[in-house]
């Protein structure tokens, strides 16, 4: 694994904190904070990246079958979303007596990861939940060992992906705006190429980390590629519309990052080895679910008894206790639930 990139999943998933805390206090209704949606861009290109980086070799060699890569990806996805969407139907009453067939109706395809493919609003967050993010990684996986051959030869996927450079901002400029979010933000198929951008960003890994470089030049590419990002993200509000911003405006500020921490040579790199931030990285998944859980239900507790707690009391204390809640779910759910699904899978063989 490589530690920079494990930490950089940390600082992403609080953007994507920041960008839910606007139902907390409406100071967090600004692009600086909203904006933080990209963080689920960077996710999926760091999928397609440390897939193809654990695996596309593995998978030419044939070193590793199909059968057991998709097991160890159902049982890193699946006990945690499961946990977390039956939290959430029982805590919510979504199922209660009364109502129970039409949360039916919309849990079971969320139990599948299937409810970011119906591009309504009432399928993909109905449970208020983002794990419809899931459901696109869910296809991500089912591809890549199919993807790992086809694409062997980088001229291949260069190829397909200046086909979507090509074609994704003409089809997003046709879609009305009633429609970008269910069928750009959300929809598996529309974030596809974000996870093929990733993994054309392991063949350039692989040629980049042959070359030296100097702890200086390798700290100037690294200030230099977050100089970029920012700039992307600083600029972004009044000049490009949001249905780009949803991915590929993001492709080419969060491939540099990627690629040149990914590396590891410079001083900023140094600080995101250091092993409480890969913790941080490590508990992400975790923290990425139930987050917005936290949030949630503080409103809600706020609401009923009328409290009113300063801005600077509440959102750390809400990011204190996802933070706490994340570390006992990695430690003592996600990963023991990881293994014995993994043990029950390959058993099956």
């Amino acid at each position: 694994m490589i530690d920079t990139l494990t930490s950089l999943r940390l600082f992403f998933a609080l953007m994507v904190f920041g960008a839910h805390c606007y139902v907390v206090d409406s100071s967090f209704s600004t692009h600086i904070f909203k904006e933080g949606f990209v963080g689920v861009s960077f996710f999926f290109i760091l999928s397609g990246f440390i897939i193809a980086y654990n695996y596309q070799k593995k998978m030419e060699e044939r070193l590793v079958t199909k059968r057991r890569f998709w097991a160890a990806r159902v049982a890193r996805i699946y006990p945690l979303h499961v946990l977390t969407l039956l939290g959430v139907a029982v805590v919510g009453n979504w199922l209660t007596p009364t109502g129970w067939c039409e949360g039916l109706k919309h849990f079971i395809p969320a139990l599948f990861l299937l409810h970011p493919f119906v591009p309504r609003m009432d399928y993909f967050f109905y449970f208020g939940s983002p794990s419809w993010s899931l459901g696109c990684e869910q296809l991500f996986y089912f591809l890549f060992p199919f993807l790992a051959l086809f694409f062997k030869e980088r001229q291949r996927l260069a190829g397909t992906l200046l086909v979507c450079a090509v074609a994704v901002p003409v089809l997003m400029s046709l879609t009305d705006e009633a429609n970008i979010r269910g069928y750009w933000y959300v929809n598996p198929l529309a974030r596809f190429p974000d996870f093929l951008v990733g993994m054309l960003l392991y063949q350039a890994y692989g040629w980049c980390r042959s070359k030296q470089l100097s702890f200086f030049t390798a700290s100037l590419l690294e200030v230099g590629a977050v100089c970029l990002f920012l700039l992307f993200y600083l600029a972004s509000e009044d000049l490009v519309p949001k249905v780009y911003r949803y991915s590929c405006y993001y492709w080419i500020p969060i491939s540099l990052v990627l690629l040149i921490f990914s590396l590891q040579k410079g001083f900023l790199s140094r600080i995101l080895s250091n092993k409480y931030l890969v913790i941080g990285g490590d508990i992400s998944y975790s923290f990425y679910l139930i987050h917005l859980w936290i949030i949630l239900a503080y409103v809600q507790l706020a609401k009923t008894y009328d409290c009113h707690i300063s801005l600077y009391i509440s959102i750390p204390l809400i990011l204190a206790v996802t933070i706490g809640l994340s570390l006992l779910s990695y430690s003592y759910f996600e990963k023991p639930a990881n293994r014995v699904v993994k043990r029950i899978l390959n058993k099956q063989q």
